[in-house]
């Protein structure tokens, strides 16, 4: 897909990832933006960015944002979903709100966004989902979050086999980033690393997206982690016990609070 001249709409475009993509998007030649967050201050004065705060777990929100992008842009080219939040606790199962919660802003949102997105309009098109590595490997105190990274990464194996001709499906899977993710979902996270700057991985996802691929692994690491899973996957089981004994402490430490 050539990047140049084409009409974008990202979800979680206010930071992380979401706006790291967005400002590499404004140095593409004829690129138009719709860019969709809850907070859209720090979006606000991006030159060529139409901005619009909204949630995109309500269903509603997401036709209305289509609908909304559509009439400003005339038409969508690519949407890329980078909308998610995450928890570091230790799972039990007691609040469903908290379970659906989620499921909705990292699952149905995109999915039911590319249905959508089919529907309204015509010609080929892309879409991008933002899955990360923790739906390829679990870590202690990401069980909920990373189920919602596993449920993409099934959709989109299924979804390969289904999509229509004219849609580009890419699955991105990010490594940890150095974003405010981690200080939003908890206080003093023993964080995963090593973490990779998010410029560096909205270039890759760009360059994926430009060259067709069906699945982008934005860190070299990502794919060398794939590797030794396969060959010696007691290396890969030595780092999830690690990163269990880091949440341990961490989860002694605030129930001590």
């Amino acid at each position: 897909m050539k990047l140049c001249g084409k009409r974008y709409l990202i979800t979680g475009a206010s930071s992380g990832l979401g706006l790291a993509i967005v400002k590499q998007l404004i140095k593409i030649k004829d690129t138009k933006i719709t860019a969709i967050a809850r907070n859209i201050n720090s979006l606000k004065k991006l030159p060529q960015v139409y901005a619009l705060a909204l949630d995109v777990a309500k269903p509603e929100n997401i036709e209305t944002m289509l609908n909304k992008a559509i009439g400003q842009m005339g038409g969508i080219d690519c949407v890329i979903t980078c909308a998610g939040f995450g928890y570091y606790e230790k799972f039990d199962g007691k609040d469903y709100g908290h379970i659906e919660r989620i499921f909705q802003t990292n699952v149905l949102s995109p999915m039911y966004t590319l249905e959508r997105f089919l529907a309204k309009t015509k010609g080929v098109i892309a879409f991008v989902s933002i899955s990360s590595m923790l739906g390829k490997f679990g870590l202690p105190g990401m069980a909920l979050y990373s189920a919602t990274k596993y449920a993409l990464s099934g959709f989109h194996n299924s979804y390969q086999y289904e999509k229509p001709k004219r849609l580009h499906y890419m699955t991105v899977y990010p490594i940890g980033l150095e974003t405010n993710f981690w200080e939003r979902i908890a206080t003093d996270i023993p964080l995963p690393r090593p973490l990779q700057n998010p410029d560096t991985a909205a270039r890759i996802i760009l360059k994926g997206l430009q060259t067709n691929k069906k699945f982008v692994y934005t860190s070299p690491l990502s794919k060398i982690l794939l590797c030794i899973n396969r060959i010696i996957p007691a290396l890969v089981l030595a780092y999830q016990y690690l990163n269990k004994r880091q949440f341990d402490i961490w989860l002694d430490k605030n129930m001590r609070i």
